[in-house]
């Protein structure tokens, strides 16, 4: 039991190290960022956070409030929620991370969470949102756009799947403690 316990430890340091390394250089990647005019959706501000918890809340089972409270501090131009009728009805929040290929330093995008309040899906919210942070990515010259989705939803992998983004492979434990999910992707470079 007491090895157990020691590797513990040092699993949780190198990912805390990690995530450190990600925010870092998401935070650099974000220098000079653009923004755009979006119809309905734009960035997120400490008044917000309170409802975007609750849509996050209601949406996931694992909940991430803390993860979602610091993406919502340091990675705000690309933190967005999507509004009807000055009402919150969804949120995408992203990180960016550099991307080595043959041509250079890119960056990528990942979508870290999304969701829309459960009285307003499957009334093109989700789409719209997608849509509009899509654009500016493009603007911003991110070349690629991955997220996880649990493979049980549906709703969720059609609505990526019509916005363009391709099921890359299959993984296990990303999503949630023993479940499968899709890591998806959409090129935009």
């Amino acid at each position: 039991m007491g090895l157990i316990n020691i590797r513990a430890k040092p699993d949780a340091y190198l990912r805390n190290i990690s995530n450190l390394l990600r925010d870092i250089a998401g935070a650099y990647l974000l220098k000079d960022w653009k923004q755009i005019e979006k119809e309905n959706v734009e960035t997120s501000n400490d008044i917000m956070l309170p409802e975007i918890l609750r849509i996050q809340a209601e949406g996931f089972k694992y909940e991430r409030q803390g993860e979602i409270t610091k993406h919502s501090k340091k990675f705000r131009e690309i933190f967005y929620v999507i509004k009807n009728q000055d009402k919150i009805v969804g949120y995408c929040a992203y990180y960016l991370k550099p991307m080595l290929s043959f041509k250079g330093l890119k960056k990528k995008s990942v979508i870290f969470s999304i969701a829309i309040d459960k009285e307003f899906r499957h009334k093109g919210f989700g789409r719209k949102l997608l849509e509009e942070s899509i654009k500016e990515m493009k603007v911003n010259n991110v070349s690629a756009i991955s997220l996880y989705v649990n493979i049980n939803n549906t709703p969720a992998v059609k609505l990526y799947e019509k916005s363009g983004f391709l099921v890359v492979k299959e993984v296990e434990n990303v999503c949630g403690k023993k479940e499968r999910c899709y890591k998806m992707e959409f090129k935009l470079f």
